[in-house]
């Protein structure tokens, strides 16, 4: 791996780069966090199709990656009192989240060790960890409390027979676990990323919406429709008249933190459609369709300036709507704040996006060992309106017809429809990987690619260790 310089052409595509595009924004101008711009070059080799396909490749990340890395299971405000539970599955594994009473947290295996049923299956508020098999009963901090048949288990210590409790650390509300007990501290791990997000507030941030959906793909082709931008053109192809997919910035934050930063309100180079289309036209489609400008079957409040950019218009809206919403003054913030998408991603599965509107978060796991299908959730952070403490949005599943789009928990957000486009792609995906056999190979780009070529990267470093 080698660093490109911002300035060489393979780090970018024709036309503007999106430095140039925050060059020519109205102040206020771009702050530090937009300005950071660290391409790699990640080479051009081929990936494997079976990494997607392979279970016997499967079942080496479930023991290399997945309990190897750090894992967000929930966030503190959904454990708030002393002996709140919360249950996190992953890769045939269980664990307990527990706030203890002195406010500290607790990640506790969710097994029983009389004969392994799971103690809970759903989280609540519990005065201790009772099985419901067999009524062998441990503490909320995971110390054993009582056997109905002590009698007849000599070779039990009391002492010595506690719940194994993994490693926890929590970061701006987010709780992580990781199954390794050498594993590296997870901030470690993050380069400048927290301090992105500091910028972003999301100390400030509530859960407002929590959803989740099987998918018919391996993890990785389901992570990787998160991680570029160029298939805005075909997936999302209402957006191309005001999206600049082909201005889109990909960065190294660290070995376990990529990102890319897509402007809004920028025409791209690419853009193949009429051209006669004015400002107007193209910001009345950003509003029919919906966007970070704001929520879709909307009108022009106002008229557009003379000289003023679909861009700037864009901005404003967006930044009326957020000071409306939270009754914050947002006058200090530039365009690229509101309209642009921040999106980061945690190997190997977290995606926390930034940004001052919506933040669209994503966790991605494999459906329990099943390499083939996936668990993609999607939440919403949004910054809580001010003098307000507004609850955690209850998780639902969604059913195996029921389509993002016709959640009622968007309330009419365009995100629902626009990530049925995205998932409308994963199952075919699944099936033509699968079809180019165990000798089959893709082949990505040198920098469009590059988030994608260094999750793989990552995997195959895991898997060597």
């Amino acid at each position: 791996m080698k660093n490109f310089d911002p300035a060489d052409p393979i780090a970018k595509a024709p036309g503007i780069t999106y430095q140039q595009v925050i060059d020519r924004d109205v102040d206020p101008p771009a702050p530090p966090v937009s300005r950071y711009h660290n391409p790699v070059d990640l080479g051009v080799k081929p990936i494997k199709a079976s990494n997607y396909t392979s279970r016997e490749h499967f079942l080496k990340e479930v023991d290399k990656v997945w309990l190897k890395t750090w894992q967000y299971t929930c966030r503190e405000e959904e454990i708030p009192n002393p002996g709140d539970t919360y249950v996190f599955d992953l890769v045939g594994r269980s664990v307990l989240i527990v706030r203890q009473p002195d406010g500290s947290i607790k990640a506790l295996q969710n097994v029983c060790l009389h004969r392994g049923r799971k103690l809970a299956t759903h989280g609540g508020c519990k005065r201790q960890l009772r099985c419901p098999y067999h009524g062998f009963v441990w503490n909320i901090d995971g110390t054993f409390q009582h056997n109905p048949f002590e009698w007849d288990f000599p070779q039990i210590d009391q002492e010595e027979f506690g719940l194994p409790e993994l490693r926890l650390e929590t970061w701006a509300g987010f709780i992580f676990i990781n199954f390794d007990p050498d594993a590296e501290p997870m901030l470690g791990l993050l380069g400048d990323y927290p301090e992105h997000m500091d910028h972003f507030r999301i100390n400030d941030c509530y859960k407002a919406l929590h959803l989740g959906k099987v998918v018919d793909a391996n993890w990785k082709a389901v992570a990787e429709a998160f991680l570029e931008s160029s298939h805005v053109v075909a997936t999302h192809a209402q957006a191309v008249p005001y999206s600049g997919y082909d201005q889109v910035q990909y960065d190294l934050i660290s070995d376990h933190v990529t990102r890319f930063v897509v402007p809004l309100g920028v025409i791209s180079e690419a853009w193949s459609g009429p051209d006669h289309l004015s400002d107007e036209q193209r910001v009345r489609l950003a509003l029919t369709n919906g966007s970070r400008g704001g929520p879709p079957g909307r009108d022009l409040a106002k008229s557009i300036k003379p000289g003023q950019t679909m861009r700037n218009y864009l901005a404003q809206m967006a930044r009326e709507n957020l000071e409306k919403e939270t009754g914050y003054d947002f006058s200090d913030l530039s365009d690229g704040e509101f309209v642009d998408g921040f999106s980061y991603d945690l190997f190997p599965n977290t995606h926390i996006w930034g940004g001052f509107t919506v933040k669209i978060c994503y966790r991605i796991r494999p459906l329990g060992l099943d390499h083939e299908r996936s668990l993609m959730e999607i939440f919403l952070m949004k910054i809580k309106p001010k003098g307000t403490n507004p609850p955690p949005a209850q998780y639902r599943l969604l059913g195996p017809e029921e389509a993002l789009g016709d959640a009622p928990e968007f309330n009419g957000s365009y995100l629902g429809g626009l990530l049925d486009q995205d998932v409308a792609n994963m199952g075919p995906q699944q099936e033509g990987l699968r079809a180019l056999g165990p000798d089959g190979e893709l082949t990505f780009g040198r920098y469009t690619d590059m988030r994608c070529r260094n999750m793989h990267r990552m995997v195959d470093q895991y898997l060597a260790k």
